[in-house]
């Protein structure tokens, strides 16, 4: 036990946002400086190098920083700052030998994208730019260089950002490395040579085949570190059958359908607008769980589902709901209101008047109008396309709402 306690400790320490800051700073500026030995620059050019390395690098601290106080990493990253130094520590390696390489073989697509994954889009992108200089500098390219790389992985970022299933693959992929070869063929191979002979286009094909080859080994890769990890965690959290449910259907079969109808449009319309479903769907069965210990609060919810190590996406979206000082940022929390407030609006009229007709199209109209001229929804990241959706969606389900009666 005691060996197991001093484990976690050691994990939590390297894992710590100082710990990682540091770890990415020494490989910054140590590692700039040892390559700029290699190369053999001049005392002028290291001290550049050096302090442009350096300066980008607070950069990124900061950028962490604020993620981490703001919880903006996407899925467990903020939970996993060491994975993401190791894997940045690895791609400044790879910087290094671009620097030796001609530049239109550089895997700097993958790079962008592989750090915004494994953070989010706005530290990838940062990571990715800065990596990008390293190696720009140090091989003396052009400026158009680093624009064509740079706007590369912008695009790659901006696509891959919400990619969360194996099914919406293909697109984001074939995309990013399409702009690749255009903009290679733009910057490198035209702009570069006044004549034009089909032996230019070769190192910006076969940089394009290394891409696609990348980001396929890429993206299996964190399916199965992140995407899928807790995908059996979530078959058993968001079963009806879950012990923890089954203690709620004991205490209140009211509360029990309540959960299990809030949970169904949180799935089935989260789905829809690409959002995290699984979260979404544990947040519509758990949001109310708290009755188990006579009140609906994130410290009663905390305490029940720890036993079940709740996927850490899941356990966010029940804390942002939960907590009173919190307002509601998260796409996944706006699903979650909107979905418990229309169920548990119909249960109650068909409580109060069972043999009531109730007009669903005008109920849901009146919720989505107060909830938006509240402040609840004032710092959501959820867009009027996408509430429009929620509440077509929501008005589309009259046959569903039937079989409560």
């Amino acid at each position: 036990m005691a060996g197991g306690r001093t484990e976690n400790k050691k994990r939590i320490f390297l894992n710590h946002p100082i710990c990682c800051g540091l770890l990415l700073l020494l490989v910054t500026t140590a590692g700039t400086l040892l390559l700029c030995f290699l190369k053999g620059c001049s005392p002028m050019d290291m001290l550049r190098n050096v302090v442009l390395s350096g300066t980008g690098c607070f950069g990124l601290l900061f950028l962490m920083a604020q993620a981490e106080e703001k919880n903006l990493y996407g899925f467990d990253n903020g939970a996993h700052l060491l994975r993401f130094a190791l894997l940045y520590a690895l791609c400044f390696l790879l910087a290094g030998v671009c620097a030796y390489l001609p530049a239109a073989g550089w895997p700097f697509l993958t790079v962008f994208v592989l750090l915004a994954l494994f953070s989010n889009a706005l530290i990838g992108i940062c990571a990715g730019g800065l990596l990008l200089c390293v190696s720009v500098l140090l091989s003396g390219c052009g400026m158009e260089v680093f624009v064509l790389y740079f706007t590369c992985g912008l695009v790659g970022c901006g696509l891959f950002y919400r990619w969360q299933t194996q099914e919406r693959l293909i697109a984001p992929a074939l995309l990013s490395v399409a702009f690749l070869f255009v903009g290679e063929t733009a910057c490198v191979v035209i702009y570069a040579n006044e004549s034009l002979k089909w032996e230019l286009f070769l190192v910006p094909f076969v940089n394009v085949l290394l891409n696609i080859v990348l980001l396929l080994l890429l993206l299996k890769l964190f399916s199965n570190l992140v995407i899928y990890k807790y995908r059996n965690k979530y078959m058993e959290i968001n079963d009806q059958e879950c012990a923890l449910l089954v203690e709620l259907k004991a205490y209140s079969k009211e509360e029990y359908y309540r959960a299990v109808h809030t949970a169904y449009f949180c799935g089935r319309i989260a789905a829809k607008l690409n959002l995290d479903a699984e979260a979404a769907k544990s947040g519509g069965y758990y949001h109310r769980i708290g009755l188990l210990k006579e009140k609906i609060n994130w410290e009663n919810t905390q305490e029940l589902i720890k036993p079940y190590a709740f996927p850490p996406a899941a356990e966010r979206l029940l804390e942002e709901y939960l907590e009173p000082q919190r307002a509601l940022v998260s796409r996944e929390a706006a699903v979650l209101l909107f979905s418990d407030l229309v169920i548990s609006s119909i249960l109650r009229l068909l409580r109060e008047a069972p043999s009531q007709k109730i007009d669903y199209d005008a109920l849901i109209d009146r919720i989505f109008k107060r909830e938006m001229e509240s402040t609840v929804l004032e710092h959501c990241e959820m867009a009027m396309e996408e509430l429009t959706d929620m509440k077509n969606t929501f008005r589309e389900e009259k046959l569903y709402y039937d079989f409560l009666h």
